[in-house]
């Protein structure tokens, strides 16, 4: 892109080789260097890097030309390895707020290659306001269905700690309910554990329209109880 075409010597002196890259940068315009589509054949990954750009950096309406590129050629991410797709998939959805990006990614129909189990983009939306975590953000533009999770992480090769976090979160939230009360709060916690119940009532949370109030009282709740652990072992039964 022609901002980050951009570099300086040891004087600290700005060198601008497109010279459109301090312009790009001061107005948040994510252009690529030359003929867009010529760009993306080389390596199709620019194209979440484009999104991943506009997510951080971009101000307005994505550059029409790389997007229209984006779209032409989204197919083409087929052939990139699962590993930098899912790397650079989480460093977007970490960007302070990516929902601009995400809705551009799914209008031009890269959202369907990278993600094809997005429904709506809603909780999503929400969990944005919720949580600063890629983790969790990833999660809310998937089915809370813990099959599904599994599928995904083993298609991007996400790593084991954050497939078994999504893994958890989807299987506490059938048992997650914001008007639950404190004691089937605290058996849920106890079966599912204390992170995956957490991230289940964000995500519940992230659905609803109204529910801060009921949230924060259980993330309290499972942050102030001592999970209770059971003063028999083995030894004591040998």
């Amino acid at each position: 892109f022609r901002l980050n075409a951009l570099y300086a010597d040891a004087s600290g002196e700005v060198f601008d080789p497109t010279g459109y890259g301090v312009s790009d940068a001061a107005e948040g315009r994510i252009v690529f260097v030359g003929e867009a589509q010529t760009r993306i054949r080389e390596d199709y990954l620019r194209i979440l890097r484009f999104f991943r750009f506009y997510a951080w950096y971009g101000r307005g309406e994505p550059h029409e030309e790389a997007l229209v590129a984006c779209a032409v050629l989204a197919e083409g991410m087929t052939r990139l390895s699962a590993e930098r797709v899912s790397k650079e998939m989480l460093k977007l959805l970490a960007a302070p707020d990516p929902r601009r990006a995400v809705a551009a990614m799914r209008e031009a129909g890269v959202l369907a290659q990278v993600l094809p189990e997005v429904a709506d983009l809603a909780t999503f939306e929400a969990m944005v306001e919720r949580s600063p975590q890629s983790e969790m953000r990833l999660m809310a533009l998937l089915p809370p269905d813990q099959e599904v999770v599994k599928r995904v992480a083993v298609r991007l090769r996400l790593s084991n700690a954050v497939r078994d976090r999504l893994t958890a979160a989807a299987r506490a939230w059938a048992l997650v309910d914001l008007k639950m009360t404190d004691q089937a709060a605290r058996a849920a916690i106890y079966r599912q554990g204390r992170p995956g119940f957490k991230d289940a009532v964000v995500r519940r949370w992230a659905e609803a329209a109204d529910g801060a109030v009921e949230a924060r009282r259980l993330l309290a709740l499972a942050d102030g109880w001592a999970v209770p652990r059971l003063p028999v072992g083995g030894r004591e039964l040998a």
